[in-house]
C-alpha cells in the first residue's frame, strides 16, 4: 500500500538519519532546497540531480472546448516534467521484480 510523505516526514527523516543536526537546521536546508527548485522551474529553467532526476517545465498544448461558435480556446499552459534518474529508476525496477515474485 502507498504511504504519502510529507514535507515535515521528510525532513524528520533527514533528522534523524544525521546525528548531531538540529531540526531547525533540517528545515531550513529543505525549504530552501524546494524554494530554489520552485524558483528555477518558475524562471523555466531545467532543474538536473544527478542520480535522482531532473525537472523540466513544458508547454501544454492548445486545446479547444465546445463546437462551432460556442468553442473557446483554452489558454497556453506549462507543466512540469520529471524524468527520474538512474538510481530510482533501478529502485523501481526492483520494485516490479518483487511483485512479479509475489504473483508467481
Amino acid at each position: 500500500m502507498k504511504q504519502k510523505i510529507s514535507k515535515t516526514q521528510l525532513i524528520d527523516e533527514v533528522y534523524n538519519s544525521i546525528p548531531g543536526i538540529q531540526l531547525k537546521q533540517v528545515d531550513v536546508v529543505v525549504n530552501s532546497f524546494l524554494d530554489k527548485v520552485s524558483q528555477a522551474l518558475s524562471q523555466g529553467n531545467f532543474v538536473e540531480m544527478r542520480g535522482f532526476g531532473s525537472f523540466d517545465v513544458l508547454p501544454s498544448a492548445v486545446r479547444q472546448t465546445g463546437v462551432g461558435d460556442d468553442s473557446l480556446e483554452k489558454k497556453k499552459s506549462y507543466r512540469v516534467k520529471f524524468k527520474p534518474g538512474k538510481k530510482i529508476k533501478e529502485n523501481i525496477q526492483k520494485i516490479n521484480m518483487d511483485i512479479k515474485n509475489e504473483v508467481k
